[in-house]
């Protein structure tokens, strides 16, 4: 799961306004579809993983948000419409494959991110972004928590890459 500040970093980034179409690939338990949708996108989530899907459904419900589920591995699932917002959160090998699909189907002045724990992952982002024109920032997150003992423990970091399309 997305943790808490990297979740606001990523939606803050996504400058998401109401109505707007938000895709999010690879979405894992939802934490990132969940909070587009609290902030009034029309949400699709696509995920291919069974306890994946029902942890979607069941945190949608308790948070009290639609989603739209896309079940299935991306892109090849992916409907043929446009999005205002696309997010990869996984892409379980696809990478070169889901970042073709969302600069097709993304809208102008849209905006395209990703979150990565591996380095390859977000190069391979950064770098196709960069080579189609759009307007990159690469940051690496890390988050340390207070544990009981009153010690800081790094958790793992994140790369956030993110495109907008000019």
């Amino acid at each position: 799961m997305t943790k808490s500040e990297v979740r606001v970093l990523t939606m803050a980034d996504f400058e998401l306004a109401r109505g707007m179409r938000f895709l999010d690939i690879g979405a894992g338990t939802g934490s990132i579809s969940i909070a587009a949708a609290s902030l009034g996108s029309v949400t699709s989530a696509c995920e291919y993983r069974r306890e994946a899907i029902d942890l979607i459904r069941e945190n949608a419900e308790k948070f009290g948000v639609s989603i739209r589920l896309i079940e299935g591995r991306a892109p090849d699932c992916l409907d043929d419409v446009s999005y205002d917002r696309i997010f990869i959160g996984g892409s379980d090998g696809h990478m070169e494959a889901i970042l073709a699909y969302a600069h097709r189907h993304l809208a102008r002045d849209g905006i395209v991110g990703g979150n990565f724990v591996t380095l390859a992952n977000a190069e391979a982002m950064r770098r196709f972004l960069k080579e189609r024109g759009y307007e990159t920032t690469t940051r690496y997150i890390a988050v340390s928590r207070e544990d009981t003992a009153g010690i800081l423990r790094a958790e793992n970091g994140v790369f956030m890459v993110r495109g907008k399309s000019v």
